[in-house]
């Protein structure tokens, strides 16, 4: 699989994965400077896990594909605060614009964003670093910890800019073919763990921003449902329409 089919937005909206946590899951460019702090914190505590370091897939295999014993939320949070509460902050509650945060994410947005960082087919040099010491079982307990957690609070926004996101998010624009957000990630936001749509309430305002751009000015995601439907809807949208949808996606309460 191509690495400019772009796995990264597998979810995301599924936004993601997408993530995406870590996972919105991450990978801005803003984290690049965490990359040092997050590898002398992980090497002092040694590899995140018990279990074997993950193994490359058999030739022909599946990246993605993860094997796991029951989840265990319990461990999930050690690793958390041992490898990425740093950067994603405390209870998975990102306070940084360009982090996502992973606190209510749907558990097969952060296995799918998670196993692509590790497989080097989502770009971010400090995400790949850290999914790269994660077994298959260390992803499973990170997602059991982040799933049941509620969202941060909502982002302070322009109101008129929030008003417009919200219109469109609701209410879509017959008169454009733009539709609803509403439609997939739910009036709530909070995105459904069966369809693999992913949780955007609350999302970082600069996180959420970029992300919009990547779908919408993709060429293509290679025919990959979930990125191509994201890339097809968001069209229609202009700049400005991406930051009012930004705007409101922050700060949705």
């Amino acid at each position: 699989m191509p690495t400019r089919q772009r796995v990264q937005w597998l979810a995301l909206f599924p936004l993601p994965l997408l993530l995406s946590a870590c996972m919105y899951m991450s990978g801005p460019a803003t984290m690049q400077g965490h990359s040092s702090m997050q590898a002398s914190t992980m090497q002092a505590q040694g590899s995140p896990s018990a279990a074997p370091p993950p193994t490359a897939p058999a030739a022909g295999g599946n990246p993605l594909a993860l094997k796991f014993g029951p989840p265990d939320a319990a461990r999930g949070k050690a690793l958390h605060e041992g490898a990425c509460q740093q950067c994603h902050g405390a209870g998975g509650v990102s306070t940084k614009a360009d982090v996502p945060g992973l606190a209510g994410q749907i558990t097969p947005y952060l296995h799918l964003q998670l196993a692509a960082f590790r497989a080097k087919l989502r770009p971010s040099a400090v995400m790949q670093g850290v999914a790269a010491r994660l077994s298959d079982q260390d992803i499973a307990d990170l997602a059991a910890y982040y799933t049941p957690l509620q969202p941060g609070p909502a982002w302070k926004a322009d109101a008129d800019a929030r008003a417009r996101g919200e219109k469109l998010f609701l209410s879509g624009d017959a008169g454009r073919n733009v539709v609803a957000c509403q439609v997939c990630h739910g009036a709530d936001g909070r995105g459904v763990s069966d369809n693999e749509v992913a949780s955007v309430t609350n999302l970082s305002p600069g996180y959420g921003l970029n992300i919009l751009h990547e779908f919408r000015d993709a060429p293509s995601f290679g025919g990959i449902v979930a990125p191509e439907a994201m890339r097809i809807v968001l069209k229609p949208l202009s700049d400005g329409d991406l930051k009012d949808l930004a705007a409101y996606l922050s700060s949705m309460r």
